[in-house]
C-alpha cells in the first residue's frame, strides 16, 4: 500500500486570483476496483476557474482542481484486470460510473446518474480531489491508457478539451460531406478546427473576435477564417456551427444565421450567465441544438487512438510542478492569455 497522505494545490474559499495554496490531505481508502495515479501532467482548464471562482456557484471548498491528467499507475485494487502497476493511463473530468445503468451499458457512461466527478464531486461522504495533487485514485474502468506516441503533457488536454470537441464529431456523422464552422479558436476552438481537418469535412470556417489567428487558424486545418465583425458575409454558410467561446458581447443572433437550414448549432462553452435565443431562428429554419458533456470511457479511448493515427495534438504552454508554477499557468488562464491549453509538468505534485 502507497502512502495514504497526498498533497495537492487547493483553493480554501472562492478566489479572484491565482492564490491556491500547498494542501496536504488523507486520501480516501483505495477501493477493490480502483487504481491509485501518480500524476506526470495535467492541464488547466477553463472549467477549473469557473470552480475555483465560484462562477458557476456550485463549488465546495477546499477544492483541488484538475480533471484532464496523465500519470503512471502506482497501485491496483484487488478485483482490477484490465490495469497493473506501471500502465500510463489518463483521466477525465468523470471518474466513476455505476456501470449497470441505460447510460452506462449504451456507451454515455459520462451521463450516469450516480457518476462522480473527477473533483468537486463526493463518493462515500468524502470529497475529490483532481490531478493538482500528487496522486489520485479512480475507478480502473475511467483509468483510459494512452498510445504511446502521445506525450503526457500534450495527451493531458485531449482527456476533456479534446474528447468534448471530439465528441459532436461522432455522434453527428459528421465528415467530409459537411460544412463546419467553429468560434471561439482558443483552448476548444483549436482541437474542434483539427479534428473537422482530420474528418476530411468540406469546409472549415474559423471565426474569431479579431485576426490575430488568422494564421493560426490555417495551420490548424482551417480552410477559411473570418472575424465576428464579418458575419453578414457568411450567412447560411455551415452545417454545424461549433461555439467553443462566448461572452456577454455574443451576438447570438447573427451566430444562429450563420447555419444552413436544417442544421445544428453545437454548444460546447458554457458562459456563467443565461445565453438569449431567438426562437424564431430555430423554428423557421429548422435549426436545432446540441450539447456534449465529455464523453465515455468508450469514447476517450476511440479519441486518443484517433488522435495517435491522425496527429491532433493541443497547443500547449508548459508550466513547472511548483505552487509558483501552478499559480503562474491559473494566471495565464484567468488573464485570458494562454496559448490554447496550459499544462503543469512533472513526476507528481511535491
Amino acid at each position: 500500500m502507497t502512502n495514504d497522505k497526498f498533497t495537492g494545490y487547493a483553493a480554501l474559499k472562492p478566489i479572484d486570483g491565482p492564490t491556491l495554496e500547498s494542501m496536504t490531505f488523507d486520501a480516501r481508502p483505495l477501493e477493490e476496483d480502483e487504481v491509485e495515479i501518480r500524476v506526470q501532467a495535467c492541464g488547466i482548464c477553463g472549467s477549473d476557474v469557473h470552480h475555483l471562482t465560484n462562477g458557476w456557484g456550485r463549488a465546495t471548498y477546499p477544492l483541488i482542481p484538475g480533471h484532464e491528467f496523465i500519470g503512471d499507475i502506482t497501485a491496483v485494487g484487488n478485483k482490477v484486470t484490465e490495469h497493473k502497476v506501471g500502465d500510463r493511463v489518463g483521466v477525465s473530468p468523470v471518474c466513476r460510473s455505476c456501470n449497470e445503468c441505460e447510460q452506462c451499458t449504451t456507451q454515455h457512461k459520462q451521463l450516469c446518474p450516480s457518476k462522480v466527478t473527477t473533483y468537486n464531486g463526493k463518493y462515500k461522504g468524502q470529497m475529490t480531489y483532481g490531478g493538482y495533487a500528487d496522486r489520485v485514485r479512480v475507478q480502473s474502468t475511467w483509468a483510459i491508457k494512452v498510445p504511446e506516441n502521445i506525450s503526457s503533457e500534450e495527451g493531458a488536454p485531449l482527456l476533456c478539451a479534446g474528447v468534448t470537441t471530439f465528441l459532436p464529431f461522432k455522434h453527428q456523422n459528421i465528415g467530409e460531406q459537411h460544412s463546419v464552422g467553429i468560434v471561439g479558436i482558443g483552448g476548444l476552438g483549436h482541437l474542434a478546427v483539427q479534428w473537422a481537418r482530420a474528418k476530411n469535412c468540406s469546409k472549415v470556417l474559423a471565426f474569431s473576435s479579431s485576426d490575430a489567428k488568422r494564421e493560426e487558424a490555417f495551420k490548424l486545418g482551417a480552410t477559411e477564417f473570418a472575424t465576428l465583425s464579418e458575419t453578414a458575409k457568411y450567412q447560411q454558410s455551415v452545417d454545424y456551427l461549433f461555439v467553443c467561446g462566448s461572452g456577454k458581447s455574443t451576438n447570438w443572433t447573427d451566430l444562429l444565421g450563420l447555419i444552413k437550414l436544417r442544421g445544428k448549432l453545437v454548444l460546447l462553452d458554457i458562459p456563467e450567465e443565461p445565453v438569449p435565443f431567438n426562437a424564431g431562428a430555430f423554428v423557421y429554419k429548422h435549426i436545432s441544438i446540441i450539447g456534449s458533456y465529455v464523453g465515455s470511457s468508450e469514447d476517450l479511448q476511440e479519441m486518443l487512438e484517433f488522435a495517435s493515427k491522425t496527429g491532433v495534438r493541443p497547443w500547449i504552454d508548459r508550466v513547472g510542478n511548483s505552487l509558483e508554477e501552478v499559480n503562474r499557468g491559473l494566471g495565464i488562464i484567468m488573464s485570458g492569455k494562454a496559448h490554447y491549453r496550459v499544462v503543469i509538468c512533472g513526476e507528481g505534485r511535491q
